[in-house]
């Protein structure tokens, strides 16, 4: 397989003026910032590293690859200008309309960053255009055991979740978007889990999993495998519930395993008696489209929504927004740019015109880089002004227990 860097942060080393403008920044010390950068650059070569062994060992195919597609959507760079690689991607390019599904979901534990607006696009433009059944899951019960995070606010930010992408243009006669609080998804989570194992989890974590156990922001090993099962549910909803017979993902390759799991469990449904084989049809597959990473804001891997300091999201005061994008270090000005190509819905032609701006800026010639960041700038918080009006989707917790079990006393 090619050699390729995914991470920019780890090729170049950071100077002592640097660190300390960090650790001044992170209100730490010199020495704590040190140890951070450390981590952060192991977890950034590991990754990378691991990224890297994902595709080579599970074999899959690094784009542009002409034999795949989503449907109709593929043609030219529309593949390749944001997905990396893809598992199964023949299938997903015969996919027809009337029994295929597309899958995408988030994890509500914060305001989206940049990396989930980039997913948000790039599957509402794949509707779009490919007029495919759509399901988006907003996982606050699945966030709920894998984060340690309050159900309460998980569960009014998945509210503002579901109206944010609405907002944005999601069509709703050709898809759902829905939270793990719903009894379909509950029923096939059922069905799902009494075909796993244990030995199957055990076998697939996120590239990522280490950072995030080591950053204390993970749940206990049981209810983590709940999420992941829940996850995995999600893949397999249209099959069980509706008879999809292609079900495409959209994902970060960090999660991989899912689309994995999730054929696991088809066959094993298939193999199994009393009733389950006939929930899935004989043709019944999953592919899946890996994107393309938006790096983390130096020194963090990728931007998360939990970690605030790793990203731009678009919860955050409008001059913390403005700071990050017009002043940004030197050494995130790609970031920003890699934000333009995959979080806008910017075109082709005015994508690449931005990557000339930021190849001039690298000669001294800042001035149409600038006017770019200024231009992408109004456009994240023209996105911004609709997150920040489904903030009366937020709930008092009594208000939050009514609407999760109507049916108490």
């Amino acid at each position: 397989m090619k050699e390729f860097n995914i991470f920019r942060h780890a090729t170049h080393r950071i100077t002592e003026q640097e660190l300390k403008k960090l650790a001044t920044a992170h209100g730490k010390s010199v020495a704590e910032m040190r140890r951070d950068i450390t981590h952060a650059i192991k977890d950034l070569q590991y990754t990378q590293k691991e990224i890297r062994h994902i595709i080579s060992q599970n074999k899959y195919c690094v784009l542009p690859d002409h034999s795949a597609g989503i449907g109709r959507y593929g043609a030219g760079d529309g593949l390749s200008r944001f997905f990396l690689c893809h598992d199964n991607g023949k299938a997903a390019k015969q996919a027809r309309r009337r029994d295929s599904a597309l899958v995408t979901g988030f994890g509500p534990t914060n305001s989206p960053t940049a990396g989930t607006l980039s997913v948000i696009f790039r599957i509402l433009e794949i509707q779009r255009r490919t007029g495919f059944y759509t399901h988006i899951i907003i996982s606050d019960l699945g966030a709920f055991n894998s984060r340690k995070k309050p159900l309460s606010s998980l569960y009014g930010n998945a509210r503002r979740f579901v109206q944010f992408i609405k907002k944005l243009g999601f069509d709703e006669s050709r898809g759902e978007i829905r939270t793990h609080a719903h009894h379909d998804f509950l029923k096939a989570f059922a069905l799902s889990s009494s075909v796993l194992t244990i030995k199957d989890f055990l076998h697939n974590e996120e590239a990522t999993e280490e950072m995030y156990k080591r950053l204390n922001l993970q749940g206990n090993d049981f209810s983590v495998m709940v999420d992941k099962t829940f996850t995995v549910t999600d893949i397999l909803l249209p099959i069980l519930r509706d008879g999809a017979r292609t079900v495409i993902v959209v994902a970060g390759l960090e999660e991989h395993y899912y689309p994995k799991l999730a054929r696991i469990a088809v066959e094993r449904l298939r193999n199994t008696g009393g009733g389950l084989k006939e929930m899935i049809a004989p043709e019944a597959s999953v592919c899946a489209f890996y994107g393309r990473l938006i790096e983390g804001l130096f020194p963090y891997v990728k931007m998360s929504k939990s970690i605030p300091e790793s990203s731009i999201n678009i919860g955050e005061p409008e001059a913390e927004i403005r700071r990050k994008i017009l002043t940004s270090e030197a050494r995130n000005e790609h970031v920003i740019l890699q934000m333009m190509e995959l979080a806008s819905d910017w075109d082709g032609e005015k994508r690449k015109r931005a990557a000339a701006a930021f190849s001039k800026a690298q000669k001294a010639d800042t001035a149409p880089w600038n006017s770019f960041k200024q231009e992408y700038l109004r456009f994240i918080l023209k996105v911004k002004k609709l997150w920040d009006e489904t903030e009366s989707c937020l709930l008092s917790d009594a208000e939050m227990k009514r609407e999760l079990f109507p049916g108490g006393k």
